[in-house]
C-alpha cells in the first residue's frame, strides 16, 4: 500500500495553525464514535456551509495525486482559482506517516503546481493549490488560505479560542489560546488524542510618555507552560506583540489563568490575566 513519493516542487506556507502534524500510537479503525471520523462528503458539506462552495474538478487525474495509494478528491473552489485536494485515511498514524514521507522523499511521482498550503484534520489531510501570486496577488492569495484554516480549525476540527484579560498600573494584557481536543477510541476501547493548541500574547501600554519606553523584558506562566524575552519595543500604537506558537497536544487543559510580569525603564509590575 505504501508507494515511494518524490518532494513536490512547490511552496509550503507555515500560516497560524498550518500544518497539523499529531503523532498518534498505535491503529485506529472503526471508531465507535463515527461523528470523530470525517469523509468526503463531510468535509465538502462543512466547507460549502461557509463559504468554501466546491465543485469537481474534472480535468485532473486523482492517480497522479495519490499518496500511499490514497486517492484524492479534487475540487476547484468557486470563488477563486484555488485547487482543493481531500486525502481520508484510514486512521491517524496512516495520515501522519503518509504526510510525513510524502514531505521529505524525493524518489515518488506526486507534483503539485503553485503554492500549497496542508490542513490537517482527524483522519483527513486537506490541501489547498494556488498559482504562485505576484505582488498585488499575495494579500488575497493569504486571505483565502486564512478563511480555510478557519473553517477547517471551527468546524472540522472542533475547535476553541479562549481570550485572557488583565491589567496593572501601566500595562493590559491580552493571552489568545486556541486549541481542540478530539477524543477517539478504537475497537478494543483504547482513547487516542487527536489534539493541537497556539498561543500569542500582547502588551499595551496604559502610561505617559510610550516613546520613552524601550528594551521591555517580560516573562508569562500558565499551566503546562509559558514564556519570556528581552529587548522587545513598543510599536506606535504603544503595543507590543509578543508573538505565538503552536503545537500537538498543547493545550488538553486551557489554564485558568496567566500571570504576566513586566520590566521597563528600572519599573517592574505583576499582574494576571483570565478569561
Amino acid at each position: 500500500m505504501m508507494q515511494i513519493l518524490k518532494k513536490p516542487t512547490f511552496y509550503i506556507i507555515a500560516a497560524a495553525v498550518i500544518i497539523m502534524a499529531v503523532i498518534i500510537v498505535g491503529l485506529i479503525r472503526n471508531p465507535p464514535d463515527d461523528s470523530a471520523w470525517l469523509t468526503e462528503t463531510e468535509i465538502i458539506d462543512t466547507l460549502g456551509a461557509h463559504d468554501l462552495a466546491l465543485e469537481i474538478d474534472g480535468i485532473k487525474n486523482p492517480s497522479d495525486y495519490a499518496i500511499g495509494g490514497i486517492k484524492p478528491g479534487i475540487f476547484k473552489l468557486k470563488e477563486s482559482d484555488g485547487t482543493l485536494y481531500i486525502y481520508v485515511f484510514d486512521n491517524l498514524n496512516e495520515r501522519y506517516n503518509q504526510y510525513n514521507h510524502w514531505e521529505s522523499d524525493s524518489s515518488g511521482e506526486v507534483e503539485f503546481d503553485g503554492w500549497v498550503n496542508v490542513y490537517q484534520s482527524k483522519n483527513a489531510s486537506i490541501f489547498l493549490e494556488e498559482p504562485f501570486p505576484d505582488a498585488n496577488d499575495y494579500i488575497e492569495t493569504s486571505k483565502q488560505a486564512t478563511i480555510i484554516s478557519d473553517a477547517v480549525f471551527l468546524y472540522l476540527n472542533d475547535g476553541k479560542t479562549i481570550v485572557y484579560h488583565g491589567e496593572s498600573e501601566h500595562w493590559r494584557g491580552t493571552y489568545t489560546l486556541k486549541y481542540y481536543n478530539n477524543p477517539i477510541e478504537d475497537a478494543n476501547g483504547k482513547l487516542h488524542m487527536d489534539n493541537y493548541g497556539w498561543d500569542a500574547s500582547q502588551l499595551a501600554y496604559r502610561g505617559d510618555d510610550p516613546e520613552d519606553v524601550v528594551n521591555i523584558s517580560y516573562k508569562y506562566d500558565r499551566a503546562g507552560g509559558g514564556g519570556e524575552g528581552t529587548g522587545a519595543n513598543l510599536n506606535g500604537d504603544g503595543v507590543v506583540n509578543l508573538g505565538g506558537s503552536g503545537s500537538n497536544g498543547a493545550a488538553s487543559t486551557p489554564p485558568q489563568e496567566v500571570t504576566f510580569t513586566v520590566i521597563w525603564n528600572g519599573q517592574e509590575e505583576n499582574f494576571v490575566l483570565q478569561p
